[in-house]
């Protein structure tokens, strides 16, 4: 799930850790994508498609819980991760999103991971 922001990336991703920390949670690891493309370019040939691309993961303990007592399988479901990037082809635009949760197959599961993807929706929709 996607959503492109207008606005300097800076901005937006400040905005987006901030929906993240207003809800009561961490931001547990930043990522830099673009970062490890630009530096891995001579290795692959080609050069990162992002001006800067970064991740965010975090969890939360009650939603996590419920999810893991739902199937145990279900554990790779945390940490939840929010991305934002700036295309090189789109500049001045920030897309933002998240990786959609992947449950068991279980309605207890699908259940635990709903409330999870609303938390992700509710975070994304905030900013912009």
């Amino acid at each position: 799930r996607t959503k492109t922001v207008s606005g300097a990336f800076e901005s937006v991703a400040f905005d987006l850790t901030n929906a993240i920390v207003n809800r009561g949670l961490k931001v547990e690891s930043e990522g830099f994508v673009s970062k490890m493309l630009d530096r891995t370019k001579d290795a692959t040939g080609k050069a990162s498609p992002y001006i800067v691309g970064r991740y965010y993961t975090f969890c939360s303990a009650a939603l996590s819980q419920a999810t893991m007592e739902a199937n145990p399988d279900n554990s790779a479901a945390c940490p939840y991760v929010l991305f934002a990037y700036e295309l090189k082809l789109s500049p001045g635009k920030t897309v933002i999103g998240y990786r959609r949760p992947l449950a068991a197959n279980d309605e207890a599961s699908a259940k635990a991971l709903g409330a999870i993807e609303k938390l992700l929706k509710g975070i994304i929709d905030e900013v912009g």
